[in-house]
């Protein structure tokens, strides 16, 4: 007998999970005698959204080269649009589809010139006795999962946010498949590949997630394109966890991210941790975070020239003046270090930025 090529696993997968949820659907009801003129089926629809913008004294991206912080009218975080809806096949299935666009809220320009919904672009089938399958843009494990916005102090939001918290892993994956167990004592388990195209690798990951109660944690894994090396379809690996506790009177997160085998000699390596407290207090929370990134070997194992390491400090409230308006109040202290080609340090520059912003959901 001969092996299935490793190509048509992801296809024999979702047969055999399409096959589990067709049992599930009831049988077709047989045509009526007499011929009657078609119904065409709707679902509700529903839009979402956010803009949130303010004033912002920001940070230089490259200290070493600028430490002065630039005023503007900018984002608090990335305005979205987003539009979805679900129906009911029978008691057990469902479908469901999600589409998502961001924009800048400041300007009104897109956000992402390749990708209209950038954020996400997936349909699904869900059942409560087999599980979830989603295919189309989808977001990665570390993004959608183990490094979530809810184990960050900020959400991942606001200028004192820790926004970057995957290391090299991207956030969202084209042309993909996610499998997700049903949720059984908190605990669910998932599978996701990804068809890489032209010059990138195929993308494979998994998480296990827990979320009961004043406790949520998850752990991530996914191997993907390189991104310090794109010329070549070659991978990087990428493991991730993130975890809350809400005892009441504090909420403490963290996360924690490793990319690993990247470069083109497969040396390079970043690491990303960051931790945080939500406290209630008033009309809204104090939110504190902090993160440290840890570059090794960005460009090869014998050349630091492009390595960067930096800890960064975010304090801000949240004043909350309704269920879907509130401002946000940001602080910002960030450090870089860069350094030589021998590893020798070549900068350690500190910069400090500041932002007020109103944010609107719908």
């Amino acid at each position: 007998m001969r092996p299935i090529p490793s190509t048509l696993l992801p296809l024999t997968l979702c047969a055999l999970i399409s096959n589990a949820f067709a049992q599930s659907a009831p049988a077709p009801a047989p045509a009526p005698a007499s011929s009657a003129p078609a119904v065409t089926s709707t679902i509700p629809l529903k839009i979402s959204g956010r803009l949130d913008v303010g004033l912002k004294s920001a940070i230089p991206s490259d200290l070493s080269k600028e430490t002065t912080a630039s005023e503007a009218v900018d984002e608090g975080s990335n305005a979205r649009l987003n539009f979805s809806g679900s129906s009911d096949i029978d008691a057990d299935l469902s479908s469901y589809f999600m589409i998502e666009m961001r924009f800048n809220a400041d300007n009104g320009a897109q956000n992402d010139s390749a990708a209209l919904f950038k954020d996400k672009a997936w349909v699904g089938l869900t059942s409560k006795k087999y599980g979830d399958l989603k295919l189309g843009r989808l977001h990665s494990p570390q993004y959608g999962v183990s490094t979530a916005g809810r184990y960050e102090a900020f959400g991942g939001d606001s200028y004192a946010s820790m926004g970057t918290r995957g290391a090299l892993a991207a956030n969202q994956w084209n042309n993909a498949v996610y499998y997700t167990t049903p949720t059984a004592s908190g605990f669910n388990a998932g599978l996701i590949f990804s068809k890489g195209e032209k010059a990138a690798a195929n993308g494979v990951g998994a998480h296990v997630a827990y979320n009961e109660g004043p406790a949520s944690a998850a752990i991530g894994f996914q191997q993907e394109q390189d991104k310090w090396d794109t010329t070549t379809q070659k991978t990087m690996d990428t493991f991730s966890m993130g975890a809350y506790y809400d005892f009441g009177v504090v909420r403490v997160s963290g996360t924690y991210a490793r990319s690993s085998k990247a470069n083109i000699t497969s040396s390079g390596s970043q690491e990303v941790f960051t931790t945080g407290v939500r406290i209630p207090y008033g009309p809204g929370e104090i939110r504190a975070s902090v993160r440290v990134i840890d570059e090794t070997a960005k460009k090869s194992a014998t050349d630091a020239s492009s390595d960067t390491d930096s800890t960064r400090i975010g304090i801000g409230y949240a004043w909350l003046l309704d269920a879907t308006t509130g401002v946000h109040f940001s602080l910002v202290r960030e450090n870089q270090k860069r350094y030589n080609a021998n590893g020798s340090e070549k900068s350690n520059a500190t910069g400090e930025g500041a932002e007020i912003s109103v944010r609107k959901t719908f």
